[in-house]
């Protein structure tokens, strides 16, 4: 079993904070491009993999409770995969390497540090609601919701035209300013409020998008709903949320199921219930009972009292993602008739002579009233 909490050095059930302190410290230890362990590159691989689990609230809370399994229980995919697939980390790497050796990564590898800002967009959550047999047996449905997009005019960049160098930072995407202290002459750097790290404006901006780069759309998406998906389950489309400068967002389904006039649902087991009338349960019979592809047949044994609970094996809702089915459980209730007949008042008087309950119970009270 991966045991992700000793890859990067912490104890099970450790915080957010330690998590993410912990993955600072190991990236920077087997990072391939500075560490001179041999295997740094898996070394590597093992860590972002932990930090990747551990750092998602959901897909930890799976790793406690089901170890190297949690990936069974994560949510839908759907699109351009699932899980974790297109995670962004909250920090990079040049702010790790910075941090804990003051060295400039970003100049060691030939890169510009520029203080630009990372857009990558944000996710999107719409919730759906099926009927009770779209959620059992899966369906298409056309979803319709609002995203911010590029604009297609200006193909995001927010001009219409030519791009310049940035006035305010000069095209170096930061601001920098000095305060004079008691101290001393203390210098700060901070992203261009002007152009937001880019280094470059619109000579003129967009008439679309008025140099914003994006815009607010209808957006139509037919999405494929899987066979036995239940209310709380969610579908992952990754790339389909809201648009940035630098990428896309996610879009995020929460499945809704609503209730249904026969069946109550418990995961892949439903449960009904029908009436049998007093001589079916005492004599036995074969009845038709409801279920998800139509009628069948359930025998009753004679003898059978209220509320006995038959299964029909393999008569449930199929598991997502596999070809075995659930259970069937029909509970019998017994109906005693309120109003009868003058001949079935007749019938039952004779029978009531001849059951062996009555002629018992009569026994066990005579023998009661005789000791006084």
């Amino acid at each position: 079993m991966t045991d992700y909490y000793a890859t990067l050095g912490l104890a099970k059930g450790a915080s957010n904070d330690e998590i993410k302190k912990a993955y600072k410290k190991m990236a920077k230890k087997y990072h391939p491009d500075v560490s001179k362990h041999d295997d740094a590159e898996k070394k590597f691989k093992e860590v972002l993999e932990a930090y990747q689990t551990l750092s998602d609230p959901e897909k930890k809370q799976n790793y406690d409770n089901y170890g190297d399994n949690y990936k069974n229980f994560q949510g839908y995919s759907q699109g351009f995969g699932g899980g974790g697939q297109g995670q962004r980390m909250d920090f990079d790497f040049e702010d790790i390497f910075n941090q804990f050796s003051g060295m400039d990564f970003g100049d060691m590898f030939g890169r510009r540090n520029r203080q630009q800002t990372h857009d990558g967009g944000s996710n999107i959550k719409v919730n759906l609601t099926l009927s009770f047999e779209e959620a059992v047996f899966g369906t298409n449905k056309d979803l319709k919701y609002k995203k911010i997009t590029r604009c297609k005019k200006c193909k995001g960049t927010g001009a219409e035209g030519k791009l310049k160098t940035c006035p305010t930072c000069q095209g170096r995407g930061a601001e920098v300013r000095q305060q004079r202290t008691p101290f001393g002459v203390f210098q700060t750097q901070t992203t261009c409020r002007h152009c937001k790290g880019v280094g470059s404006v619109a000579e003129k901006e967009c008439a679309t998008c008025r140099g914003a780069g994006l815009i607010t759309e209808k957006e139509n998406l037919d999405i494929k709903i899987p066979a036995g998906i239940n209310t709380g389950n969610h579908l992952r489309m990754n790339g389909k949320g809201h648009d940035g400068k630098d990428g896309s967002g996610d879009l995020f389904v929460v499945i809704y199921v609503e209730p249904h006039e026969i069946f109550k649902r418990d995961n892949e087991d439903i449960y009904a219930e029908i009436p049998i009338s007093f001589t079916e349960s005492a004599l036995g019979t074969t009845v038709e009972v409801p279920t998800l592809k139509g009628k069948a047949d359930l025998k009753i044994p004679s003898g059978t009292q209220t509320g006995t609970i038959f299964k029909m094996r393999g008569k449930g809702i199929q598991k997502i993602n596999s070809s075995s089915y659930g259970d069937e459980y029909i509970k019998v209730i017994v109906e005693t008739p309120k109003k009868l007949s003058k001949k079935e008042k007749e019938i039952l008087k004779k029978l009531s002579k001849e059951e062996k309950i009555v002629k018992e119970r009569n026994s066990f009270f005579k023998k009661i009233f005789g000791k006084f």
